[in-house]
């Protein structure tokens, strides 16, 4: 993308950097500057008292953000004007992504981004249920196996055996209920981990150009085969 800006008292336009009239060494269209792709050049336009560079008076030249750039003289008078490269250099990308709309390598990192989360959250779920539940299905299976040992005992009375499974289905039973009591903690738990799990991935599930979140219920092809941000921004992630 090309970008041209003119630099003098009288310039006009909306790329046009209109320096103050107190500075009277400046002239009237004093030069040209132009950014392309990240690289900038200042270009005088035959002004009266010049472009300085770092000390050097110059036709033509590549600047960079850290080069002192002056306007009608290289710093020694008053009346010749400091140019603020860094926020020229700044200006300039904000004018090209205004204007850009391929963000097809920005969408990548939207894309993993929502891979991570939903594999983290998948191995979340995963072990708090294994965690929470294989305990107490383990507890609860004791009273049924003593039941049945009693039961099956050489000798033992009917009556008993009867009874000894009886008991021990009944213990299982409670045991079941307790568990159920308290996997209603454990979710409270797991919905709080994924909570702030959304939270971290967040920040990194939005447009890449008008930084709009996207929903993380939402599905990464689903953006995808919309082919652009949903915000109307004009982002595209697929060219």
């Amino acid at each position: 993308m090309k970008i041209e800006i003119k630099i003098g008292r009288e310039v006009e336009g909306a790329s046009a950097f209109r320096v103050p009239s107190t500075f009277k060494k400046v002239s009237r269209r004093h030069a040209i500057l132009r950014w392309q792709d990240g690289i900038v050049t200042i270009e005088d336009n035959e002004s009266a008292n010049g472009t300085f560079v770092n000390g050097k008076r110059i036709a033509k030249t590549k600047i960079k953000e850290d080069d002192m750039v002056w306007l009608g003289g290289n710093g020694t008078d008053q009346e010749c004007y400091r140019l603020d490269v860094k926020k020229v250099f700044d200006s300039c990308r904000e004018a090209e992504d205004a204007q850009r709309t391929d963000y097809t390598k920005e969408f990548l990192r939207v894309k993993q981004a929502y891979i991570n989360y939903k594999a983290e959250e998948a191995d979340l779920r995963k072990h708090t249920t294994v965690k929470s539940q294989l305990p107490i299905r383990i507890i609860s299976f004791v009273p049924t196996f003593i039941g049945a040992i009693i039961a099956i005992m050489p000798g033992a009375d009917p009556t008993h055996r009867i009874a000894a499974i009886s008991v021990g289905g009944v213990i299982t039973s409670l045991i079941n209920i307790l568990m159920i009591g308290k996997s209603g903690g454990v979710n409270d738990n797991l919905n709080e981990q994924i909570t702030e799990l959304q939270i971290k991935y967040q920040k990194d599930y939005r447009c890449p150009k008008c930084g709009k979140e996207f929903n993380l219920s939402t599905h990464w092809k689903k953006l995808e085969a919309g082919g652009k941000c949903p915000y109307g921004c004009g982002a595209e992630f697929v060219k």
